[in-house]
């Protein structure tokens, strides 16, 4: 028999004892909204009671607001604190190394200040960990909604739950497998087929894919375009034309150096963004390539710097502002209860013409 309870005759009914308890642990955080709470089974071991007994005690606080069950999937807490709506929404980053999560949020602040919320900002180090803890305090914190731009593509426990309890919460720049969520990003596949068609319309037969070791869909769909625009031109993939690096936090050159200097070596490449296609420019002086000459290099994002290369580097411009902006209306939208269908929006990127690529020699 629990503790927990009281089973003197004039006590309350185990189900009101029941649920004055679960309520205490939700109230003061102990169960922060968001998360699961355990298992049937296991809350009527705790409290020694049966489960029609606690079926009874979640059934009241699901009916005041505190719980929401899903069929097949649990119980995750709902409480908000008695106390006005927070005007807090946040961005979660994976890191910050370039212009591009500068521009986002730019583009995020403008909105969401309109709209009167303040913007939180947090950086996570590229740890999935560190993700977590950090989008357990913000919801802790009581924070309206969150803007992710997550570290990779694959769903984790703490997302999932904020999903299951209807968090408002916006995905930026790729989605989660396996995971339904709002998103905006860049239409990443259309983007790297125009690039690749781009460079094989100047005449390269060899040309290569430079990306990142990572699982994120971003660099996968770009990585397929790459391989469509291909197929669309009757040339195989050649598995020794495609290199992949380690990006975070610095990029190891000399696997770039070994890739541009082996023999049957791309005379044009399509760098997945222009953080690789700037280690690119740097391998090639190391090995002894001029770019553009020797060398044709395109990227993906349009960075500040990027037009400040010598040569000026040829890419594909993200719509940076107007993802965090995007991103931002439909965050907003759910903090003030739009329940409507899902929002994954893709946008798509520009080819900025520079002088990073040129037609091939005639012997290449």
């Amino acid at each position: 028999m629990s503790d927990l309870l009281s089973r003197i005759p004039d006590a309350p009914p185990l189900h009101v004892q029941v649920t004055r308890i679960l309520k205490e642990r939700i109230v003061s955080g102990a169960w922060i909204s968001g998360s699961s709470i355990p298992a049937e089974k296991e809350l009527c071991e705790e409290f020694g009671v049966a489960r029609g007994t606690m079926r009874q005690a979640l059934q009241t606080l699901e009916s005041e607001g505190f719980l929401h069950r899903q069929q097949g999937r649990g119980t995750f807490v709902m409480y908000t604190p008695n106390q006005p709506p927070s005007r807090q929404v946040a961005f979660v980053v994976p890191y910050v190394r370039d212009s591009s999560l500068p521009a986002i949020l730019i583009g995020f602040q403008q909105v969401a200040e309109q709209a009167n919320f303040s913007v939180i900002f947090n950086h996570v180090n590229n740890s999935i960990e560190q993700q977590e803890r950090v989008l357990r305090k913000l919801v802790g914190d009581g924070t309206a909604g969150i803007a992710l731009y997550p570290v990779d593509s694959e769903t984790q426990p703490e997302i999932e739950a904020l999903v299951r309890a209807r968090y408002p919460l916006v995905l930026i720049d790729r989605y989660l497998r396996g995971t339904s969520t709002d998103y905006v990003m860049s239409d990443h596949f259309g983007g790297a087929l125009r690039g690749t068609h781009y460079l094989l319309a100047q005449g390269h037969r060899r040309v290569g894919f430079v990306s990142w070791l990572s699982p994120a869909v971003s660099m996968e769909h770009r990585y397929l375009a790459y391989a469509q625009a291909l197929l669309e031109r009757g040339i195989p993939v050649d598995a020794a034309l495609v290199c992949r690096v380690e990006g975070y936090p610095l990029i190891d050159l000399s696997p770039l150096c070994d890739y541009l200097s082996s023999p049957g070596r791309p005379t044009a490449v399509f760098a997945a963004n222009d953080q690789i296609a700037i280690a690119l420019y740097r391998a090639a002086v190391i090995v002894g390539l001029a770019i553009p000459k020797d060398l044709s290099i395109l990227g993906f994002d349009n960075l500040d710097m990027s037009d400040h290369l010598d040569p000026p580097l040829t890419t594909l411009a993200q719509p940076f502002v107007a993802i965090g902006q995007e991103a931002a209306k439909i965050l907003i939208r759910r903090v003030k209860g739009d329940g409507g269908a899902l929002e994954q929006i893709s946008l798509p990127p520009e080819l900025v013409i520079r002088n990073s690529c040129i037609r091939p020699e005639p012997d290449s």
